[in-house]
């Protein structure tokens, strides 16, 4: 019974206008179009349309493909065009974007030498070590017992707008070395008439203790810091932000890979 309703659904969406049939797919998702592509031969053809597809890419993805050794012309379709984009991590020399393939958002790493780091300039307070097997060039790793503060911040208008993004910290630790206290973590929109908003939480960066950690590879783990929502033309600044509340000895206990903006599932 389930099956014939679902067939009939199809049967009624394929004898719509191509037009109408563009419009509808425009406004669904990349993962609904392949679903609807695969449902009808009829279908196919409009799911797998140029006018389709344009409306998934990144308003600014010419700017941010333009420094990629090969040429973005060279798909013969703007579906190829999306794909290639999903497949690679995209490097802007500050930022790391990547095309999240089932819903065409961006997701953004804000790398750890683009953060603000409190003493993370002086030597003798932070330590820059290269790790191998890492997308990131170099971490930081504090060597003496300082407070550990740390900022990112970017211009909504490099996210996908109408978006609700979750910020991670991509961090590992050495638990055998110290031990980390609680942090508080603040998310804040300024935008560019004044107005905003900001959201704050409180955090436990302990592998024992935190339930809220999740793994990554090598080692590595992330942990929620907040959430923000990017609106339609938004021109304003996400600043993402972690400090320790809770004294603990973090000498050579941590290192920081970046901050990962996610959109929201």
């Amino acid at each position: 019974m389930e099956r014939e309703k679902t067939r009939e659904e199809m049967d009624f969406l394929s004898a719509l206008p191509e037009c109408l049939l563009t419009a509808i797919l425009s406004r669904t998702s990349p993962r609904d179009v392949c679903r609807s592509s695969a449902a009808s031969k009829e279908l196919r053809s409009v799911a797998e349309s140029d006018t389709v597809w344009e409306r998934f890419l990144p308003s600014d993805h010419g700017d941010i493909i333009s420094g990629l050794a090969y040429d973005p012309t060279a798909f013969s379709t703007k579906k190829q065009l999306y794909e290639s984009l999903t497949e690679i991590v995209l490097n802007d020399g500050e930022r790391r974007f990547k095309i999240d393939k089932a819903s065409g958002k961006k997701r953004v790493v804000l790398e750890a030498r683009e953060l603000a780091i409190t003493w993370g300039s002086f030597p003798e307070y932070w330590e820059w070590i290269r790790l191998p097997r890492t997308r990131s060039s170099e971490v930081p790793e504090p060597p003496e017992e300082r407070l550990f503060d740390l900022k990112g911040k970017i211009e909504a208008r490099l996210l996908s707008p109408e978006t609700t993004y979750v910020a991670y910290l991509m961090f590992k630790t050495w638990a055998s070395y110290g031990s980390l206290g609680r942090a508080r973590t603040c998310v804040r929109f300024a935008g560019k008439k004044g107005d905003g908003y900001e959201t704050t939480n409180i955090v436990n960066l302990e592998p024992p203790k935190s339930s809220h950690l999740r793994k990554r590879t090598e080692g590595w783990m992330e942990i929620a810091l907040g959430e923000f929502f990017t609106g339609q033309g938004d021109n304003g600044e996400v600043e993402i932000r972690l400090m320790e509340v809770e004294q603990g000895n973090w000498k050579g206990v941590i290192s920081v890979q970046g901050i990962v903006l996610r959109p929201k599932v």
